[in-house]
């Protein structure tokens, strides 16, 4: 049997107790006055469980919109003197960020402000690592005289980016006429 059900069994075997037999006729109304006591206490009893329950709501919703409002922030931007701040404001300053603590909190860094986050300092450098193998040296030239270029050819064996030339010895039109 569900707990619901035992309460309700348990509630009318409770009134059932008390319903005194009718004797000389005073005893029905006894009866009556009890029930009709009883029945307006169980209809108090859900009204005020109602209204628990809607009060509970509001209440709930108010303090949701109060701590909204209350743990509101917004990123303004690197921190302007003269510039109107309001609680929970986020600004950015030398390095670090700082929330206002309360409306017009005044220069920052300052009482009205709280330091939230701060760029630390240089770590400690790390190992110096081995030296490289040296990188490769031009080791000679490939002339192309008829497109006027040179190309280096490397100590590994590669070919670096031709060189053009024929601005070197060819005169452009543009030139030409001066």
């Amino acid at each position: 049997m569900s707990a619901d059900l035992q309460a309700r069994v348990a509630e009318l075997e409770h009134q059932a107790r008390r319903i005194i037999p009718a004797r000389d006729g005073t005893d029905g109304w006894c009866n009556y006055i009890q029930n009709s006591i009883q029945d307006r206490l169980l209809e108090e009893r859900e009204v005020l469980t109602e209204v628990v329950a809607m009060l509970q709501r509001e209440i709930l919703a108010q303090t949701q919109a109060m701590l909204d409002q209350a743990l509101a922030t917004r990123v303004r931007g690197t921190y302007q003197a003269g510039t109107n701040y309001a609680r929970g404001d986020i600004v950015a300053l030398d390095g670090g960020s700082f929330i206002a603590r309360k409306d017009n909190p005044g220069k920052c860094p300052g009482d009205g402000w709280q330091l939230v986050a701060k760029q630390g300092a240089r770590g400690i450098a790390g190992p110096k690592g081995e030296r490289g193998p040296p990188g490769p040296t031009i080791v000679g030239w490939i002339v192309d005289r008829g497109a006027y270029q040179i190309t280096p050819r490397m100590s590994d064996g590669t070919l670096g980016p031709a060189l053009e030339l024929r601005e070197l010895f060819v005169p452009s039109e543009d030139n030409s006429a001066g």
